[in-house]
C-alpha cells in the first residue's frame, strides 16, 4: 500500500511528464502525415496522377520550411509570414492526404467530447424520469395561503389601532 506522501510524488512526476508529451506526440504525428503525404505524391507521380501528386506534394511542405525558405532567398518577415500562411491554407484546404488525416483526427476527437458529453446527459436525464416519491403531510402546518392571510389581518390590526401595541397572533 502507498502512503498519501508516495502517492503526491508520483502524480507530480506524471503532472511534469504530460505536458511534455502531448506537443511530442503532436508533432510525431504531423510527421507522420507529412511523410504520408510525401508517399502518396510519390505513388500518384508515379502512376502518372500529376494533378493529385501536387496536391500531395503541398501537404508534406510544413509552413514553417516555406517561412524559412522565404527568409533564405532574402523574403522581408512580413512576406515570410504571408508565404507561409499560403502554404498552410493551401496545406488544409485542398483535397490532399494530409488534410484528410487532419480532418479524421478532429472527427475523432470531435465525436469523443460530445458522445462522452451526451452518455453524461442521458445519465442526467435518465434520473429525471424515475418516479418521484411522495413526501407525508404534516397535519400540524397550514397552507401557505392561510399564513399570508393571517399576516395580513395582523398587518392590518397594526395599522387601525394606531401605533406599537401589543398584539397577539394566532397561528
Amino acid at each position: 500500500m502507498k502512503t498519501f506522501k508516495q502517492f503526491q510524488e508520483e502524480t507530480q512526476q506524471l503532472d511534469e511528464a504530460l505536458p511534455a508529451l502531448i506537443p511530442a506526440a503532436l508533432k510525431l504525428g504531423g510527421m507522420a502525415l507529412s511523410g504520408l503525404s510525401a508517399l502518396s505524391a510519390a505513388n500518384n507521380l508515379r502512376k502518372g496522377k500529376f494533378k493529385k501528386a501536387a496536391f500531395d506534394a503541398i501537404g508534406a511542405v510544413p509552413g514553417g520550411k516555406v517561412f524559412k525558405a522565404a527568409k533564405g532567398l532574402g523574403a522581408t518577415k512580413n512576406i515570410a509570414r504571408a508565404a507561409s500562411a499560403g502554404q498552410s491554407l493551401a496545406r488544409y484546404g485542398t483535397d490532399n492526404v494530409y488534410s484528410r488525416g487532419v480532418d479524421k483526427a478532429f472527427e475523432l476527437g470531435t465525436k469523443g467530447v460530445t458522445g462522452a458529453y451526451n452518455k453524461g446527459k442521458k445519465l442526467l436525464t435518465k434520473n429525471k424520469k424515475a418516479p418521484q416519491t411522495k413526501i407525508a403531510k404534516d397535519p400540524n402546518t397550514k397552507p401557505v395561503d392561510q399564513i399570508s392571510k393571517d399576516m395580513e389581518k395582523y398587518v392590518a390590526d397594526r395599522r387601525v389601532r394606531g401605533g406599537p401595541k401589543k398584539v397577539e397572533y394566532k397561528a
